[in-house]
């Protein structure tokens, strides 16, 4: 499993949303290098697999708040 950075761990979703935008419009440059363009989508990948964590962690955090007690589905 990989290990979260210390930037990642105070990271808010929002702002790796953020990042990965950045990302994508440096990677969208007509002088971007192949190298850079590779660098930034590896960097833009893990914002997103710690994205999908996060999201992941607040849908189990909601269905454990479910007001009648049941563990229904979180849409």
């Amino acid at each position: 499993m990989e290990e979260k950075t210390q930037e990642e761990k105070q990271l808010s979703i929002e702002d790796a949303f953020a990042k990965v935008q950045e990302l994508l419009s440096e990677m969208s440059k007509e002088d971007v290098t192949l190298e850079q363009a590779f660098s930034d989508y590896e960097e833009g990948m893990k914002l997103i697999r710690y994205c999908n964590g996060k999201i992941d962690s607040v849908e189990q955090k909601v269905q454990k708040l479910n007001q009648d007690g049941s563990m229904d589905e979180f849409h």
